[in-house]
């Protein structure tokens, strides 16, 4: 039986799992890939000491950290979580089980979908959810990037490199991203920035070919980026009794515990103020 069994590869997990090491607790991490969403992230230029960092990097260096303690990191999906009378049974993917006295939640979140008609049809002919990994195939093309955070920003800012043109349609007034990352976006010669607008259909024939907007005006175009935020996955706690926030979000005090003994949560799942490595 474990003492820590950390559900999640991403920054929080792999920090959970240094810690848990160095204070000599039996630890495990399951998680489907690690590095979770640090992996797509372009530049981390807030990560302390790591001025430009990509993403990728930075979790490598995390994950050769915990390495470096002898954590296994189990790669599986889990399935199910159960209360037991010693603790938790965790099954995985696999058909595997694994018994642990305290359970960490750090299974992040999964991209939020815009649910237009077109949408699902063109994923991935067109439409995109993470602009590290398939933007660069634009180069020299027109582009969509649907948001206004973060994501959308720095998505933008990414595609500077390779578009031909770059719109960022947004319903909000402002770009509510890191002001620094807002700016560069409004100075950018290939973006136009549209507000107050929502795209209501994404069509094409093979590929996307274009957009619908609540406007009444259409965008000819290669491709869409959505980058409308995240929804926490947070099921598997949900099954076992934790509490969630409104917003779906694992509920935790002060020191990440939950409201079930023994379990607790850290990183996106249980964060949606910050949202950030550090």
């Amino acid at each position: 039986m474990e003492d820590v069994l950390i559900i999640g590869g991403g920054a929080a997990g792999l920090g959970a799992a240094l810690y848990c090491a160095r204070f000599t607790l039996k630890t495990t991490v399951i998680a489907k890939d690690y590095g979770g969403t640090g992996n797509i992230a372009h530049l981390v230029d807030n990560w302390i000491g790591e001025p430009g960092i990509t993403g990728s990097e930075l979790m490598q260096k995390f994950i050769s950290h915990v390495k470096e303690y002898k954590v296994p990191l189990v790669e599986a999906e889990v399935v199910s979580v159960e209360k037991t009378k010693k603790g938790f049974l965790v099954k995985t993917n696999d058909k595997k089980k694994y018994e642990s006295k305290t359970i960490i939640f750090a299974n992040g979140m999964t991209h939020r979908k815009l649910g237009v008609l077109g949408e699902k049809e063109y994923s991935g002919k067109g439409v995109h959810y993470c602009y590290t990994c398939d933007l660069p195939i634009y180069k020299d093309k027109v582009l969509a990037i649907i948001g206004g955070g973060d994501a959308a920003a720095l998505g933008t800012l990414f595609a500077e490199n390779y578009a031909k043109k770059i719109y960022v349609i947004y319903r909000g007034d402002k770009l509510r991203a890191e002001p620094i990352s807002a700016q560069k976006v409004y100075a950018m010669k290939k973006a136009e920035v549209i507000h107050h607008t929502n795209v209501i259909e994404i069509y094409g024939d093979k590929f996307v070919k274009g957009i619908k907007m609540d406007t009444g005006k259409d965008i000819t175009l290669d491709a869409v980026f959505i980058e409308i935020g995240h929804l926490p996955l947070s099921d598997l706690a949900k099954s076992i009794g934790v509490k969630l926030d409104t917003k779906g979000f694992i509920s935790v005090d002060k020191n990440q515990s939950t409201n079930v003994p023994g379990v607790f949560a850290a990183g996106d799942v249980a964060d949606h103020v910050y949202r950030q490595a550090v």
